[in-house]
């Protein structure tokens, strides 16, 4: 999410903390009604996109873990394009 090379793009890792804690307790939210309720309607989790939140919320940990720099760690880098390519396409 940060780009080094551009100070202009970087985010503050605190908000970025905040957006991430964001996303993943909407999700965490629908799971919890679910686990109380059952299904919302035609889907498990009826509005709320779970999965794609935590997946946001998770590439938004790694950023920060990370430092706003690449990581060494080649299965971090490969789960972090994966989140990365399955956002983009969440997105649209």
């Amino acid at each position: 999410m940060t780009d080094s090379a551009d100070p202009a793009h970087e985010v503050d890792p605190k908000w970025l903390a905040l957006a991430a804690a964001h996303q993943a307790s909407e999700a965490i939210t629908e799971l919890m009604r679910y686990a109380r309720e059952g299904e919302a309607g035609f889907t498990a989790f009826g509005n709320v996109e779970v999965i794609e939140k935590l997946a946001d919320a998770l590439k938004m940990a790694i950023d920060i873990d990370d430092g706003g720099e690449p990581s060494h760690d080649e299965e971090r880098k490969q789960l972090y394009a994966a989140l990365g390519n399955y956002i983009e396409g969440w997105m649209g």
